[in-house]
């Protein structure tokens, strides 16, 4: 017990929260792991002995918790492009963790970012009915540029300086509803990433409901032995052959695959065209969309409603 409590003190002098980016996960991850480990006193006496209040141990291990349900290699990647704000970072892990991956993925969540714009992200990405978008989707037409701030050659403007005028500025724009963008961030190339990567998550989401996990356990052993499927999450991730021949065996046949599956595979196909680069991939897919609504106008009706709601454009 001493022994590890004198770890413990030693990795929270070693890795303070206030510390570098790879320092707050470090530690973050070392409260996750030993909370899965510990038994709940010798949990508790370490939270005592942390030298920190416990909202602030409370955040961490949040931090830890939802790094950990990543496999390595994605969690490296997030990592990297993580802020070095304990407080930014754990704001961001009210996504799931596959939202995260997918959001540093495409370039959203950067090293820079700030507090208030990744709960503004994560807001979007949680409650998309209820975030406020323009007429044309969430890149619309509907605003305009009012001043432009530039930096003359002579002034010297970076580091803290800089961080500190980027947070007072959005401060002061969010008190008159406004919005301060950083120059780039409205390119073309950034605004179709960060859009292909929200509708990825909303896909994904989709998918999830289609096939919710109580449907997946009632599902056979041997029927998931056959397809080497695990679980709801694996169905959901699987190339689009084991997907659709998972779908067709669990009811019995193809006669009801698209009565009771077609929304299903919709999505998928719409989750599948979201996540591959390869622009011919892409095209198949639509295509492979348009057949399906060509054939079944009652997809295409549900699939249109989907996605007015949600203030999506295809």
């Amino acid at each position: 017990m001493t022994e590890t409590l004198q770890t413990f003190k030693k990795l929270f002098a070693e890795n303070p929260h206030t510390g570098t980016k790879e320092q707050v996960v470090t530690l973050s991850l070392a409260l996750a792991e030993a909370a899965e480990i510990l038994d709940k006193s010798t949990y508790a006496l370490l939270k005592g002995e942390a030298g920190i209040n416990e909202k602030l141990f409370s955040k961490l291990k949040v931090i830890g918790a939802t790094l950990l349900k990543i496999d390595e290699k994605k969690r490296q990647d997030v990592i990297k492009s993580l802020p070095a704000s304990y407080s930014t970072i754990h704001s961001l892990c009210a996504l799931k963790p596959d939202e995260l991956v997918t959001a540093t993925k495409s370039g959203t969540i950067t090293p820079s970012i700030s507090n208030r714009d990744a709960a503004t992200y994560v807001k979007q990405v949680r409650f998309p009915r209820q975030f406020l978008l323009g007429e044309k989707g969430r890149w619309g037409t509907r605003e305009e540029p009012l001043y432009s701030v530039v930096r003359p050659e002579e002034t010297n403007m970076g580091g803290e300086a800089l961080v500190s005028f980027e947070e007072e500025l959005r401060r002061l724009c969010a008190e008159y509803g406004l919005l301060a963008r950083k120059a780039g961030e409205t390119s073309k190339d950034t605004l179709r990433r960060q859009d292909r990567a929200e509708r990825e998550v909303f896909w994904k989401s989709v998918l999830e409901k289609e096939l919710p996990k109580k449907w997946f356990d009632e599902t056979t052993e041997d029927l998931r032995k056959q397809f080497n499927i695990r679980t709801r999450d694996e169905l959901v991730e699987t190339p689009l052959r084991s997907f659709t021949g998972f779908l067709i065996k669990v009811d019995g046949g193809r006669d009801i695959f698209w009565e009771k599956h077609g929304q299903a595979y919709v999505a998928k196909v719409h989750l599948l065209q979201e996540m591959t680069d390869d622009n011919a991939q892409r095209y198949n897919f639509k295509r492979r969309l348009e057949e399906i609504f060509e054939k079944m106008p009652s997809l295409a009706m549900w699939r249109n409603i989907l996605v007015t709601e949600n203030q999506f454009i295809y």
